[in-house]
């Protein structure tokens, strides 16, 4: 794998009355883990149960961690879903 600059993204607080949780989910026990989405929920149980829902019943692995918990870079140049490198919103893109 070659050396590639990265940036950390600065998290956002989405939600004010629950927490958010990044899901990982695992196909298979052999498969690797990867990031699927997101849940907000008001615990790790209740995560689980709606990522479960959610992204597949039929998941050997769905792993949730607080979202304030994983940090997110990226490499350097790449836009990010806010529309600019530094995750702020882009000129007229509003936030929801």
């Amino acid at each position: 794998m070659d050396e590639t600059d990265r940036r950390r993204i600065d998290a956002r607080s989405r939600s004010a009355t629950s927490g958010e949780w990044e899901v990982f989910v695992r196909e298979t026990t052999e498969a690797a883990l990867r990031h699927v989405g997101s849940v907000t929920a008001p615990n790790a149980d209740v995560a689980h149960e709606q990522a479960t829902r959610l992204f597949g019943a039929e998941l050997a692995d769905v792993w949730v961690a607080p979202a304030t918990a994983v940090t997110r870079f990226v490499a350097d140049g790449v836009e990010t879903e806010a529309g600019t490198e530094d995750g702020a919103p882009a000129a007229g893109v509003e936030e929801s």
